[in-house]
């Protein structure tokens, strides 16, 4: 009679042990499943700095928490020999950025979205006459807010439109080309305080997280 109890008693606490393993492993396996979802990859080129003759890329990683980090390059180097003519700008530009919308739905987010940017830039232009030349990445630069509307197209492709105001500061100088030497007529400091970011961008997106 009692070897028949205690075998009874082990039974149940086996039982019970095993049922507290199975729930254990399942509740693990289901918050494992919920919290592995990627990074989004998107490549990025803004349509108006090709307008402006100025190549650009740039690369957006999105996370599942509506965060976004950007960063993109523009650089142009253009000139006419015989005319001394340039076009020559390199920037590079950062935004961390926060989507408005629903974070469950395909990526790239499609809605409003807001941000913090700055940028670095170098510059030379001049077109026969008078030149300004920033050669130096320092003494260009702007931070601000900006806000924007994403637009998917579908699961790979979107539109993006986006604009800025902050504060620019530039120092530059001044000269007048000639056939053999270039003479600066003045340095310059320029600063502005409104719109100094502009996009209409074509974005792709080279990883999906769902197929919703």
């Amino acid at each position: 009679m009692k070897y028949s109890k205690m075998t009874s008693v082990k039974g149940l606490v086996l039982t019970l042990m095993l049922i507290m393993a199975v729930s254990m492993t399942s509740q693990g396996q289901t918050v494992y499943a919920v919290e592995e979802q990627p990074t989004t990859v998107q490549l990025r080129t803004n349509a108006l700095y090709w307008m402006a003759l100025s190549p650009n890329i740039g690369v957006e990683l999105q996370t599942d928490m509506g965060v976004a980090f950007l960063a993109d390059y523009v650089g142009a180097w253009w000139n006419s020999s015989k005319n001394h003519r340039y076009w020559s700008n390199y920037a590079f530009h950062v935004e961390g950025r926060y989507y408005l919308g629903n974070k469950e739905q395909t990526t790239p987010f499609k809605g409003h979205h807001v941000g913090i940017y700055g940028y670095l830039a170098t510059y030379d232009f001049e077109f026969g006459g008078k030149g300004y030349q920033c050669p130096e990445l320092s003494k260009t630069f702007s931070i601000g807010a900006s806000y924007g509307w994403s637009m998917p197209v579908n699961k790979r492709l979107s539109f993006d439109f986006t604009i800025g105001i902050g504060y620019l500061q530039s120092k530059y100088t001044e000269y007048e080309p000639s056939e053999t030497w270039y003479k600066a007529t003045g340095y310059k400091k320029m600063t502005w305080f409104g719109p100094t970011k502009l996009e209409a961008t074509l974005v792709w997106n080279i990883n999906s997280k769902n197929n919703r």
